[in-house]
């Protein structure tokens, strides 16, 4: 956190924020798919790591999360201080970070590496062959701009979702740990669940189709 501070400009961006009894999952809300269980706020990265720390306190904490915020712009320097040889120059480097939350099943039209800078995170994987049975919500309103499956993964209601349990024959799993990375194909569904209480993800998207058309 300290590291963060020293480097962090005072742009402000989006922060999600979801009461205790939601424990940690952003999604609709419990009765309507044209609402949420969260709301959105706006903070600088000082303000975020304050209110960080004081859900460290709480036994039952509040999930926080401030989502794929350009380096450079919250923390000027930041590519040339942390290279990332494995992705093309055009991916930008983008930081997400917050306390223990529960991304929902989703995908992505583009490619992905995301590399966990502190605490850990939990990533189930699906193909998109698995679609059909990951009970995909509405095209609109969606809470970021993807569609997201209405299973929750870690508690999943088999009696509602019966279809689930063949996605889940076909779903990778993996934990990282600072440091780690993953590759998520164009188009490949996937969960995220940060576990610690404080948690930082850098991520890369890049179109590799671009390199295919030009």
């Amino acid at each position: 956190m300290a590291l963060l501070e020293a480097m962090a400009s005072a742009h402000m961006t989006g922060v999600l924020r979801t009461d205790p009894e939601e424990e940690g999952r952003f999604h609709y809300s419990r009765d309507s798919q044209s609402s949420f269980n969260f709301t959105r706020g706006q903070g600088n990265v000082a303000g975020i790591l304050a209110g960080l720390r004081e859900q460290e306190q709480s036994y039952r904490p509040s999930a926080i999360a401030a989502q794929a915020m350009l380096a450079e712009r919250f923390f000027p320097g930041f590519t040339r201080t942390h290279p990332m040889p494995w992705v093309p120059p055009m991916a930008e480097p983008r930081l997400w970070m917050g306390n223990a939350a529960k991304v929902a099943t989703h995908n992505d039209p583009v490619e992905n590496v995301a590399v966990v800078a502190a605490g850990r995170r939990r990533f189930t994987l699906f193909p998109p062959s698995a679609e059909a049975d990951l009970y995909m919500g509405p095209h609109d309103p969606t809470p970021a701009g993807a569609r997201i499956s209405m299973v929750h993964v870690t508690a999943p209601d088999f009696d509602r979702f019966p279809r689930f349990a063949a996605a889940l024959e076909l779903a990778q799993v993996a934990e990282l740990l600072p440091g780690d990375a993953i590759f998520i194909p164009r188009d490949w569904y996937h969960h995220v669940e940060s576990i610690e209480r404080f948690n930082v993800l850098v991520n890369y998207w890049w179109d590799a189709t671009a390199f295919i058309t030009s």
